[in-house]
């Protein structure tokens, strides 16, 4: 008996003994590994930076040859991502913001070439329109590039009246169709200084692609108008339409409605034409 509780006793301790040993090695795997990945991310790596002010715009080529950028080094932890080994690869670029006097340079902070002008202000769903108007109407010598502008359109259409004996109801109605467009490019003053010249009747703005079908729809098939929004706390009034019968009876109480309608009701008003 004690034979046998000896055995049980000694293979317990053998089992224990082994559990720890097998503990520490994992621990001292652990903190080895640990370790090697925080020396690895102290290690210093070099980086390009920028020596001074690099403007928005400026052509990569430029930025890797004019003393706008100098070596550093950095923890290779503190890499942003993106960073560039060789101003090779500004080639072809150019600055799409202006990047400060000690910021790292990464190939994020440049576009191609090609995307200068107005290609540079749109992307992914957005589209460039450009829309010809009446000077008024575009905000000529008003507007400027960069401003933010709604769109309100003035449509005629019918009301299909079966059976009815006096055809279909034509009416007209306002409202604002397109809400807070980017001005790409405003109309430019090309009058030179000359007498009666006028600023150029087209604009550019930023749509997106289902935008760009509301807009040509308004230019094709009624008239609109541009109206600038402001800069400071812009805001919405709730949606609504202005047909003949808000314009001339909102704000009228029933007296005032007979006496517009000759006591015939809101439901008489129509347009005069």
């Amino acid at each position: 008996m004690r034979f046998t509780l000896s055995r049980y006793r000694l293979r317990n301790t053998l089992l224990a003994g082994g559990l720890a040993i097998a503990g520490a090695i994992l621990v001292f795997l652990y903190v080895a590994s640990y370790r090697n990945h925080v020396e690895s991310g102290a290690e210093l790596t070099e980086v390009f930076v920028a020596a001074k002010d690099i403007p928005e715009g400026a052509d990569g080529s430029t930025v890797a040859g004019n003393g706008y950028l100098k070596r550093e080094s950095v923890l290779r932890r503190n890499v942003v991502e993106g960073a560039i080994a060789t101003p090779d690869r500004l080639a072809n670029l150019s600055a799409s913001q202006t990047i400060l006097a000690g910021q790292q340079i990464t190939t994020l902070q440049f576009h191609p070439v090609a995307q200068e002008g107005v290609l540079a202000n749109i992307c992914c769903n957005q589209r460039a329109m450009t829309i010809s108007g009446e000077p008024d109407a575009l905000l000529a010598g008003t507007v400027q590039d960069g401003d933010r502008v709604d769109v309100v359109a003035n449509i005629a259409y019918s009301i299909r009246t079966p059976g009815s004996s006096s055809g279909d109801l034509r009416r007209v109605a306002s409202r604002i169709i397109l809400r807070d467009l980017a001005v790409l490019e405003a109309p430019k003053d090309d009058s030179g200084g000359r007498v009666g010249s006028q600023a150029s009747s087209a604009i550019t703005l930023a749509l997106t692609d289902s935008q760009a079908e509301k807009m040509m729809f308004a230019e094709k098939n009624g008239s609109w108008w541009l109206i600038l929004r402001p800069v400071a706390r812009p805001a919405e009034s709730l949606a609504s339409v202005q047909t003949i019968e808000s314009i001339l009876g909102d704000g009228l109480g029933p007296k005032g409605i007979d006496q517009l309608t000759s006591g015939h009701g809101a439901g008489s008003i129509s347009s005069g034409g």
